[in-house]
Parts: structure tokens; sequence; C-alpha cells
């Protein structure tokens, strides 16, 4: 089992969180694979930048 990590919302990000939450819901996918997923895509679209 993963390690347990806490994120912390700000009251305004906190809509498009609870969207997240529900696409992620549609999907049949954790919350935290969603996360995952935009991190690893979001580090390799930064890493190409620098290229």
């Amino acid at each position: 089992m993963g390690k347990q990590v806490s994120i912390y919302i700000r009251a305004d990000d906190l809509e498009l969180w609870r969207r997240a939450e529900a696409y992620a819901r549609e999907r049949r996918m954790p919350t935290s694979g969603l996360v995952m997923l935009a991190l690893e895509r979001y580090l390799a679209e930064q890493e190409r930048a620098q290229r």
C-alpha cells in the first residue's frame, strides 16, 4: 500500500477539486490516480519546454 499524503486545497480552488473528483468517479478511478496522471503530464510538458 502507498504512503498516505494530504493535499490541501484553497477555498478558491474547491470547485475545481470537486470537478476533478466527479470526473475521476465517472471513470471509476481514484482521485489520487487522476492527480498522478495530471502531474505526470504536467511535468513531461515542462521538461519538454526546457529542452
